[in-house]
């Protein structure tokens, strides 16, 4: 047993069973002990695999995508970028080289902030509330974010929704159902109407929900991008998916026990997209397009492919890359890009082949 674990056993003997929220943040965020604290490897000798990954390409065809939404809100000086979950800062890097090379007009009206991250050359670390007072127009991303924040899970037993919370035996973790009066989580079981069938057992994102509010109150102009992995409300609570999507992985390897190796595996659950977009719905936000990473990075590169004047992300030298990106076998339908704006223009390139009819999915 680490240390991590004897500290979450003593705080669940002494207080009773842990909701799996609290649980997973303090497997995920503890500071020194945590698993993402201790600055996990990303990529093939890392535990999982991102776009960053792949190489700087992924940064520049999202920069490009950037320029296009600075000249559509009528070239705001400055603009901001705002980009959360930048882990060592190497897509913040890939972005800020991409604008200082290919685009002299536009770099100059650029302010990069990397939110609760790292400061890094020409980009700034700020937090949201940070944020909202500059009143930003332009564009907040995040990339392999949302996953990462912690769920509540919940589980259909003997006709009634219990809480499936984090109990001790004989010095192991174990689940417990418990039932639970809280409003919140009640309304938000019913808001998303997940099938009344016997054990089905899912995930809801409590704070995901509160992130993009606050999100979408912080960005005074612009667009807000969400890249994960994840599924529209309706096929995340599909009737066939009835043990969730929950999971854990070490070394590129699913594991199925997330209470296990606390510290050093990392948690996560997909993404309800739907609840992002409702979320940012209160806040202002209106959502323009919902589609798979290949489409949206295709979008973004067809004027390029087709020869039209204009910066290049360098797709043609970068032809393995681009595939690893965009096909549908290897990183392009795994995962999503939902796109909100307010205030701002949709006819973005990124948006090109998106399906009208995802919009009213979500």
């Amino acid at each position: 047993m680490n240390l991590l674990e004897e500290r979450i056993q003593r705080a669940i003997l002494k207080n009773g069973p842990m909701p799996f929220d609290d649980f997973m943040l303090q497997a995920l965020y503890t500071p020194e002990l945590g698993y993402y604290a201790k600055n996990p490897k990303i990529g093939r000798g890392g535990d999982f695999y991102t776009s960053v990954s792949v190489g700087p390409l992924f940064g520049r065809l999202l920069a490009r995508q950037f320029w296009q939404m600075w000249h559509l809100l009528g070239k705001p000086d400055p603009f901001w970028i705002a980009e959360q979950g930048a882990h060592d800062g190497q897509l913040a890097r890939d972005i800020l080289d991409w604008c200082e090379n290919e685009t002299p007009e536009f770099w100059p009206a650029l302010r990069y902030a990397i939110i609760d991250g790292p400061s890094l050359k020409n980009a700034r670390a700020l937090s949201l509330s940070q944020l909202k007072r500059e009143e930003p127009a332009g564009v907040f991303f995040s990339n392999e974010l949302v996953d990462a924040f912690p769920v509540r899970v919940v589980t259909f037993r003997n006709d009634e929704w219990r809480e499936r919370c984090v109990e001790v035996a004989h010095e192991r973790f174990i689940w417990t159902d418990e039932p639970r009066a809280e409003r919140d989580l009640k309304l938000s079981i019913s808001e998303r109407k997940i099938p009344d069938i016997e054990g089905y057992t899912t995930e809801i994102n409590l704070r995901a929900r509160d992130w993009m509010e606050s999100v979408a109150q912080a960005m005074h102009r612009g667009y807000v991008l969400t890249i994960d992995y994840g599924f529209p409300s309706y096929e995340y609570y599909a009737p066939h998916r009835t043990g969730g999507t929950l999971t854990a992985y070490a070394r590129h390897k699913r594991v199925d026990d997330v209470l296990a190796h606390v510290g050093e595996q990392d948690i996560t659950a997909h993404v309800d997209f739907s609840a992002l977009a409702r979320a940012g719905q209160r806040g202002g936000l209106e959502s323009i397009g919902f589609l798979d990473q290949q489409h949206f990075l295709m979008g973004i590169a067809q004027e390029e492919l087709s020869g039209a004047p204009g910066p290049r992300a360098g797709v043609a030298g970068n032809t393995r890359a681009f595939q690893t990106l965009t096909h549908p076998q290897h990183l392009g339908a795994k995962f999503h890009a939902l796109v909100q704006a307010k205030d701002a223009p949709p006819a973005l390139d990124g948006l090109r082949f998106a399906r009208v009819e995802a919009i009213w999915e979500l």
